[in-house]
């Protein structure tokens, strides 16, 4: 039997709903970002400086403009004298706190970004990023990594020499980005600086859906890093790759219909605005405010069916037509139930 012909018998509020839905990825409940950002050790004040300005230009978009609580958006540095943002000292011992508190919290469809700013080593087959103390190896971070209940992680590291850690921590629903090829690329970076320039505001929100997403800044990042090496008439020394599919194996150009880069397309902080969905036209739709606790999980439920239903077109492509048509009208069938359960409940009030 054709979808055509299934959907025809199905309830009207069904039918309306296979006509008009469209959404994009957003934050709802069940379905929350955390970010933690590790600002390594500068080595002169310049850079100490420099890179904590990057770290909490990132964790302030994250905050005022896709709305994650302070609690979810940790900022550890050098010097936690230094910012009021500041958690705590970037010292092993408390990125393993963090990352096993993220661990503890984090739901299994929870989204989780570690970014990491400063400078990166590499001898023999060891990637390391500087931290005040003794460093944490890609290894050790892949094992702290690999006690999340949740697969959706990003690794985003800015550093020099921070090539390897694509091919040693590249995982199953894991985005690994890199701002060099390689660990010999061991000049400093500019990558972190326009990475974290991405989120704040809608410039690199290439496909204009309203929210920026890892690939878009990975794009856009690579882009102004080109730029800045263009201008200043010198040789690109840093080539950022993004891995994605868990070969090991980054990509310089990722996209949409390439090795790497589908999966970093639907990972975002989520919409502009703390709690809303992105519709496939650009708009967003925000979930309404209201005290009534019951409204309020309703709604979230409905933006998580529609975040589902929009994880479900990106895969289409790769899908058997049957499984895709049976997939979507079933969660067509539940947002529709859902939305009546709100209407009733609104209308009730």
């Amino acid at each position: 039997m054709s979808r055509r012909r299934r959907i025809m018998g199905l309830p009207t509020a069904v039918v309306a709903v296979a006509v008009g839905l469209a959404a994009a990825p957003h934050d709802a409940r069940g379905q929350d970002a955390h970010l933690l950002v590790v600002v390594g050790i500068g080595g002169d004040p310049a850079y100490t400086e420099r890179f904590l300005e990057w770290g909490t230009t990132l964790r302030t978009a994250a905050m005022e403009r896709y709305g994650l609580p302070p609690e979810r958006a940790v900022l550890l540095a050098e010097d936690p004298s230094m910012s009021d943002a500041i958690a705590g000292e970037s010292r092993r011992e408390r990125v393993e706190e963090e990352l096993r508190a993220l661990a503890s919290r984090a739901a299994p469809d929870d989204r989780v970004m570690l970014v990491l700013i400063g400078h990166g080593s590499f001898r023999g087959s060891e990637a390391n990023f500087n931290i005040p103390g003794r460093d944490l190896s890609a290894a050790e971070y892949g094992a702290l990594l690999d006690a999340l209940a949740t697969s959706k992680v990003a690794v985003v590291n800015t550093a020099s020499a921070s090539g390897p850690f694509t091919q040693l921590l590249a995982a199953p629903g894991r985005t690994i980005i890199t701002a060099t090829a390689s660990g010999g690329e061991r000049n400093e970076t500019q990558f972190g600086q326009y990475f974290a320039a991405a989120w704040e505001d809608g410039e690199a929100d290439l496909d204009k859906n309203g929210a920026v997403s890892l690939l878009e800044a990975f794009q856009y990042a690579r882009s102004e890093t080109q730029r800045f090496y263009d201008d200043a008439n010198l040789l690109l020394t840093e080539h950022a790759l993004l891995e994605d599919d868990g070969d090991g194996e980054g990509s310089r150009e990722p996209g949409m219909d390439a090795t790497d880069g589908a999966l970093a397309a639907g990972f975002t902080l989520g919409a502009p605005g703390a709690r809303g969905a992105v519709t496939a036209d650009g708009a967003v739709s925000p979930i309404p405010a209201t005290t009534d606790s019951v409204l309020a999980r309703l709604y979230a439920e409905r933006a998580d069916l529609e975040g589902r239903v929009a994880a479900l077109r990106r895969s289409r492509s790769s899908m058997d037509p049957d499984d895709y048509d049976r997939e979507l009208e079933a969660l067509l069938v539940d947002l529709a139930l859902k939305s009546r359960e709100i209407r009733d409940r609104e209308g009730g009030e």
